[in-house]
């Protein structure tokens, strides 16, 4: 099913707003450690997944638009392979009218 547009505009400006934040990190080691302030692009990228996913409300939007979006805020390159295999699943999954279209198309090929 396609995205509610709404809900799909909505979420882009949360992460925006989620953007221009900053996070608590832990810096230093286990004898002596701080906790520092960092901006969104000192975040590594796995926590910037964790952040989006965990962070925006994603109902109404699609799993193969969250996915595109979340490629696109994090680097893909720098993300675990579970996660980014996962995103591009759902990125490339068909949708649900092009599902029913494809299997009408192949029970007329009978």
């Amino acid at each position: 099913m396609p995205s509610d547009q709404k809900r799909l505009q909505q979420a882009l400006a949360h992460i925006e707003r989620i953007k221009d934040s900053k996070f608590p990190a832990i810096v230093g080691d286990a004898k002596e450690y701080r906790i520092v302030d960092r901006p969104w692009r000192d975040m590594v990228e796995d926590a910037k997944l964790t952040i989006l996913q965990d962070s925006v409300d994603w109902s109404g939007v699609s799993n193969r638009d969250q996915a595109h979006i979340l490629l696109g805020e994090v680097d893909p390159g720098k993300i675990s392979d579970f996660h980014r295999n996962r995103l591009i699943a759902m990125a490339v999954e068909p949708r649900t009218e092009e599902k029913a279209r494809d299997s009408r198309d192949e029970g007329m090929e009978r």
